[in-house]
């Protein structure tokens, strides 16, 4: 019989994309039918709809803190969990996703209330709050690393799967084919990003240090996250055509294939990415997180050889420092490539879905 999957998921991409090739592999390997359900306003409510799922959105927010919006956020709130108790009944949902996000805790609650089977996805080392909430009353929760164990205190429910990684970064196209595509000369070549919604720091820091590294014999691909990351900053017009400066990038899998450096935040979906592809980098964890996490997973690559930590605070000061010793010493780029590939569970995905099918 045909199990509908709800999947709650989305903010950034880092919760979503996770999500999503956990749905894709139910929907190949099983013939699950998805449903979405997220913000009305993020990255799912474009990305989804673009692949044609049912996509449910929700007025859901952040919480503001205790001033007059927190009445409105209240009545949002349960608004969203009417939304979710809706598609539920109707579609008849066997099974809840939640990937983390505090998006996710009105659908939690909603299957809750109707007996639906409940599974989280933490991709990070320490416990984020939306699993917090929700582990209680979840059947399993499938975790990114090891180290999440020490967070959690019903020892019951984990299941170390390592962290979902879309096909197309597990099959990566042809080097030189992806060289082509970007215009770039067969050299050494430089990813730098924010994440999905990309990094106002790491932007300030590459511009200040954007007269040296033009005289750098490398490629770079520099992914900006737009404007809205680029406040004060005018990009010159004189870009050389080993630089490609660009709001967003949608197709990873091609970028992944040709860079030999990236320069990233430490985000779970980017640390993952990065151990999958085995490339090396230098991490600068975002310090406004929640609950650290994403020092955490930095500290614990650092820790074992496997990356750069790099804060926010020391970017004007190291940024470029770090960047050309990974240019200049080759032995390191494969060092840190070699031991980042330590962390790859590459099966993630059949993990969590075989899993899935067989507790439902």
């Amino acid at each position: 019989m045909t199990k509908n999957i709800l999947i709650a998921a989305g903010g950034t991409g880092g919760h979503l994309f996770p999500a999503l090739a956990v749905g894709k592999e139910l929907e190949k390997k099983y013939g699950a039918k998805l449903f979405f359900i997220g913000t009305s306003y993020r990255i799912e409510s474009i990305k989804i709809p673009e692949m044609n799922y049912p996509f449910f959105p929700t007025p859901i927010k952040a919480f503001p803190g205790k001033n007059f919006k927190a009445v409105k956020w209240v009545l949002e709130f349960l608004q969203s969990k009417s939304i979710a108790n809706k598609v539920i009944k109707e579609n008849k949902i066997d099974a809840l996703i939640c990937a983390g996000a505090y998006l996710c805790v009105p659908p939690g609650l909603a299957a809750a209330s109707n007996k639906v089977p409940i599974f989280l996805m933490e991709s990070n080392v320490n416990l984020g709050k939306a699993n917090r909430i929700l582990l209680s009353k979840s059947k399993n929760i499938f975790t990114s690393w090891e180290e999440t164990s020490s967070y959690i205190s019903a020892k019951d429910k984990i299941q170390f799967t390592g962290n979902p990684i879309r096909e197309e970064i597990l099959n990566l196209p042809d080097r030189n084919t992806s060289l082509k595509k970007y215009g770039f000369e067969d050299k050494l070549t430089i990813l730098i990003m924010g994440g999905s919604l990309g990094a106002k720091s790491i932007n300030k820091a590459i511009f200040n240090s954007y007269d040296k590294l033009k005289q750098e014999n490398v490629n770079i691909i520099w992914q900006t996250g737009g404007s809205k990351n680029l406040d004060g900053i005018n990009l010159r017009d004189d870009i050389p055509g080993n630089i490609k400066i660009v709001d967003f990038i949608d197709d990873m899998a091609s970028v992944y294939s040709m860079v030999d450096i990236i320069v990233s935040r430490s985000g779970a979906t980017a640390v993952s990415e990065i151990s999958s592809v085995a490339k090396a980098s230098i991490l600068i964890p975002m310090g406004s997180a929640a609950n650290n996490e994403q020092y955490l997973n930095a500290k614990n690559l650092e820790n074992k050889g496997a990356a750069i930590l790099l804060s926010d605070i020391d970017l004007e000061n190291k940024l470029f420092n770090s960047i050309k010793e990974l240019i200049d010493d080759e032995t390191k780029r494969n060092q840190l490539s070699s031991n980042v590939s330590d962390f790859a569970k590459n099966d993630a995905c059949s993990s969590i879905a075989d899993f899935i099918i067989k507790n439902i």
